[in-house]
């Protein structure tokens, strides 16, 4: 019986020490690839039949941060190429979670318009936009309301975060 429970207490740390090496190793993978905003840019009108783009205003560059109220930083992106913050979140296409975590923004296939979009929506930390998959999901942008959720690998998938300095 002894035996037992200490091969079961050395799979738990094993288990902990990978999951820590995981996330070490997606930490260190964002290092350095942080990129500065680029200006917002008004967005094109939405094809017929599709939702219309967020109404909020785009955001300046330069805006206070959600972390240090009253304090003005500079907003940079750190994109995820290949990676996904809804996947396996949202289930079914131009939906939103029921929490809210996630939102659905709109129709586009532009990476750089959904980020811009997300710029211009104050409760955006950041977004997911679905590229040409050959899905129901494909072209569509995703805020991540919420700072919860793990990017998973996913081809056609380009991601960003908002990230203050």
């Amino acid at each position: 019986m002894f035996v037992v429970i200490i091969s079961i207490l050395i799979v738990l740390v094993i288990i902990l020490v990978v999951a820590a090496a995981v996330v070490f190793t997606l930490r260190s993978s964002q290092d350095g690839k942080a990129t500065p905003a680029t200006p917002a840019a008004p967005a094109a009108p939405a094809a017929p039949g599709t939702p219309a783009t967020p109404a909020t205003p785009a955001a300046p560059a330069d805006q206070a941060s959600p972390e240090a109220p009253g304090a003005t930083k500079k907003l940079f992106w750190h994109r995820l190429d290949g990676r996904s913050y809804v996947h396996g979140v949202v289930f079914k296409p131009r939906t939103s979670t029921a929490d809210g975590s996630v939102t659905f923004a709109g129709d586009t296939d532009s990476t750089s318009e959904c980020q811009t979009w997300c710029e211009g929506d104050p409760s955006c930390l950041g977004y997911t936009h679905v590229g040409k998959t050959g899905t129901d999901f494909q072209n569509q942008c995703y805020f991540v309301k919420i700072n919860r959720h793990m990017p998973s690998f996913q081809n056609n998938h380009q991601s960003g975060m908002k990230i203050y300095a």
